[in-house]
């Protein structure tokens, strides 16, 4: 689909097809084996796991998978892209803030957003009627078209980089109805110092996305004292939940954009139990040495933290790699509880790369910050794994500059920032469509007064047009009910929440927001387009 430019990776059990592919990238590189065996000894003379061996090919045609250093060090001789030295081998590094996005967390948790590479191929997706105003809500079909191809690095080179993206946790309540468990969102730094309240007492007008030593939690802030604030919630327990800014919790942007999916409305009903499990959590006093100590640790205990940050035990965790092993079609990516608690026990780098990318799954981390908490520079061949071959390609595909004004990429990326382009091979999953074009994304046009408090800043929608029976949920919350997009008689189109009662089409109207204990019932005339099940919208302004 449009977004999802993800290059498939060779299958993993092949062996000899493996080992026939790194023997063409060294033929086109003039290498042969043994001088590439021979130069990775002598350039790695302390470090085994880097050297390639003689018999290398035999390895991978007996099943035996590189180490990541091996791989690291194939990209920096043939001054080959690490993602297509890994890609070799039935590696994707996508598939990782993929499978952080999609799999559910008991704990909100952060996403690696840099692993998007620089040179898949994205669609151009161009106007086709430049400089005519957008119509209130719309499908994308209606105004855009393809033409042609563009590469990710064309929107990410200069995009800012210090954008924060995290998936809220199914028990992290703090920011309901605001935000629902499930969610995706984004954040912003830059926003913190001019948004944080001034004044004891006075409560922020923006929802905040702060790091502490037990992980990460989505909510308002009141200021305390001093350096000092609290978490804003109708909890009672958590009324006073304090923490000094800088040393028991640190603040890592302003929420400026969700992305809401379909699974999130089915965790509105564990909302109650959801509130008592978060609040146990953070109403304990702040007895840890803080968060600053984190970058001091040794590695088994940089794992440790980790998993504890995201709220996961071994056996869970075990589990969940079961889930990532069935999804990636590769039993290696399971991870025993005695596997997880030994690496956590030792210092060393888990062998198989398949282990790596399930550590950084399970517990939400950086990979490059996994590697770095075993001493490996993920940095180091940046430069060198940019090759003069495809930076012309780029180039070529790259549009032309009179088109660029009418880029539609181009022009979210200049008003809205970073792009979450991580997503693109996420999305099916997400909203439970295998395939959709521009018809199914709907332009929403940030309406001032919308139906409904969860489209309040509403951007854009996914629609589900194969979903046309409208109904209400009765054990989810009111704010996480499903949402439809209707079309009227005259031709335009409202998203609501509704249903059919009595034989008659029924909206769901919300004048005051959710503080209402029921709905304001109006019958409408309209044909039933689909159900919403992704929204992006965007937070200026809490509801």
């Amino acid at each position: 689909m449009i977004l999802d430019g993800t290059k498939a990776a060779l299958d993993p059990r092949d062996g000899q097809a493996t080992a026939q592919a790194v023997r063409e990238l060294l033929r086109l590189k003039e290498f042969t084996l043994y001088r590439a065996a021979a130069l990775t000894r002598s350039r790695y003379r302390q470090q085994p796991a880097y050297h390639i061996r003689r018999n290398f090919y035999f390895q991978l045609r007996s099943g035996l998978s590189p180490t990541f250093q091996q791989v690291m060090a194939l990209a920096e001789l043939t001054g080959s892209p690490l993602w297509d030295c890994l890609r070799i081998f039935g590696f994707s590094l996508g598939d990782i803030p993929r499978l952080q996005a999609v799999l559910p967390g008991p704990r909100t948790t952060l996403i690696d957003k840099d692993l998007v590479d620089p040179q898949v191929l994205l669609p151009f997706l161009r106007y086709r009627h430049p400089g005519v105003a957008l119509p209130a809500t719309a499908p994308l079909s209606q105004w855009l078209e393809q033409s042609g191809s563009c590469t990710a690095l064309s929107l990410i080179a200069p995009a800012r980089s210090d954008f924060v993206y995290a998936k809220i946790g199914i028990y992290d309540t703090l920011a309901l109805p605001e935000l629902l468990p499930g969610s995706i969102v984004r954040a912003d730094p830059q926003l913190v110092a001019s948004s944080l309240p001034e004044t004891p007492g006075q409560r922020a007008r923006r929802l905040f996305l702060v790091e502490h030593d037990r992980g990460l939690n989505c909510g308002r802030l009141r200021l305390q004292g001093p350096n000092r604030f609290a978490f804003v919630t109708s909890d009672p327990s958590l009324a006073d939940v304090e923490f000094r800014l800088g040393a028991e919790a640190r603040i890592l942007g302003v929420v400026d954009l969700e992305l809401r999916f379909r699974p999130a409305s089915g965790t509105g009903h564990g909302t109650a139990n959801a509130a008592t499990r978060i609040s146990s959590g953070l109403a304990a006093p702040w007895s840890s040495p803080g968060i600053a100590t984190r970058t001091r640790q040794r590695p088994g205990a940089w794992l440790e933290t980790a998993r504890r940050r995201a709220g996961v035990s071994f056996r869970s965790a075990s589990k969940l790699s079961r889930v990532i092993a069935k999804t990636l079609g590769d039993d290696r990516y399971f991870a025993s509880s005695g596997t997880l608690s030994d690496y956590e026990a030792s210092d060393k780098l888990p062998r198989h790369i398949h282990k790596l990318f399930t550590l950084a799954i399970l517990y939400s981390v950086s990979f490059r910050a996994l590697l770095q908490a075993f001493g490996i520079a993920f940095n180091d061949f940046a430069e060198t794994t940019s090759t003069p071959e495809s930076k012309a390609f780029r180039r070529r595909m790259r549009p032309a500059k009179q088109e660029l004004h009418e880029s539609f990429f181009e022009n979210l990326r200049n008003q809205f920032g970073h792009l979450p382009l991580f997503l693109g091979s996420a999305l099916p999953t997400l909203s439970g469509l295998a395939q959709f074009s521009l018809r199914d994304v709907f332009w929403l046009g940030i309406e001032a007064k919308p139906l409904h408090p969860a489209l309040r800043g509403a951007l854009f929608a996914l629609v589900n047009r194969r979903s046309k029976r409208p109904r209400r949920l009765s054990q989810i919350s009111v704010w996480a009910q499903p949402l439809y997009l209707l079309q009227q008689r005259d031709g335009s189109y409202l998203a609501v929440s509704c249903a059919v009662e009595n034989g008659r089409l029924v909206m769901y109207v919300y004048p005051q927001g959710f503080t209402e204990a029921q709905p304001v019932r109006r019958p409408i005339d309209a044909d039933v387009v689909g159900q919403i099940v992704g929204i992006a919208r965007s937070l200026p302004w809490p509801p």
